[in-house]
């Protein structure tokens, strides 16, 4: 018993206690570099310079979390070192992938992927049928140069995809790969999420099984989306210059983004 008082005390005066680990993508040296060489060249971007940025990503709407959280000793200080975070990994609940994108604060369809894996043909389909008349809306608010921001799957890296793109004169936003704190967009899944689990939360529970209970998140995700106001957007893409500075202070590490 004394050794545990011991170990207490040292640790009450090295200010260490017990912490939940950070969960973020795991980051390889040459992550880092892309990040920060990323983070160089946007430095002097203003909040307007972000304004014109279509954010957009695929997400997966999951009904089955693992409730499990890790935990870490730390100083208050070490929460984003690479040893007190701990990586996500890939969930294998029920689950429903979506499409998303927004600018300034105004948001586009939330579009639900019910064919199974989104191919490069579903992809351009889809960009077809829902990014451009987002460009038409950004056009009719007298923006004009825009950039597209996706993130680097393979599908949206394949040849035809980016030869629509650029027939079609969208520039894309290059995005350093493992870097979901440059990109906004990742905060509205959480708040989407939240949403859900606040407006439907016997969701799960739909008779019929993991399909019915899909194509019932199909049905409700699209409504969840629109009750997200508008100010909540507009924060995000207003705090660009604050998580290019977080990336350059880390030094392509882990921010608190």
């Amino acid at each position: 018993m004394l050794i545990f008082v011991i170990v207490d005390r040292v640790l009450r005066e090295a200010n260490m206690k017990k912490w939940i680990a950070k969960s973020r993508p795991q980051l390889k040296p040459q992550h880092v570099t892309k990040r920060l060489n990323w983070a160089l060249a946007h430095r002097d971007w203003t909040c307007e310079d972000f304004e014109g940025v279509i954010w957009s990503e695929e997400c997966s709407v999951e009904k089955s979390k693992d409730p499990r959280q890790q935990w870490v000793f730390r100083e208050p200080g070490e929460k984003w070192l690479n040893d007190c975070v701990h990586p996500k990994e890939k969930n294998k609940g029920i689950s429903l992938m979506v499409w998303e994108c927004f600018w300034g604060k105004k948001k586009g369809p939330l579009v639900p992927i019910t064919q199974g894996n989104i191919t490069k043909i579903r992809y351009t389909r889809l960009l077809r049928r829902h990014l451009i008349p987002v460009i038409h809306q950004m056009l009719a608010c007298g923006i004009h140069d825009f950039l597209f921001q996706q993130d680097n799957a393979p599908v949206h890296k394949a040849y035809s995809v980016m030869d629509w793109l650029e027939g079609n004169n969208i520039d894309v936003f290059e995005h350093p790969p493992y870097s979901p704190d440059l990109n906004p967009i990742e905060h509205v899944w959480v708040e989407l999420k939240k949403r859900l689990h606040q407006q439907y939360p016997r969701i799960g529970d739909t008779v019929g099984g993991k399909q019915a209970v899909k194509k019932r998140l199909a049905q409700v995700l699209p409504l969840v989306w629109e009750t997200i106001p508008e100010e909540f957007f507009e924060k995000l893409w207003k705090s660009m210059p604050n998580r290019v500075a977080a990336v350059l202070e880390a030094r392509g590490g882990y921010t608190k983004y």
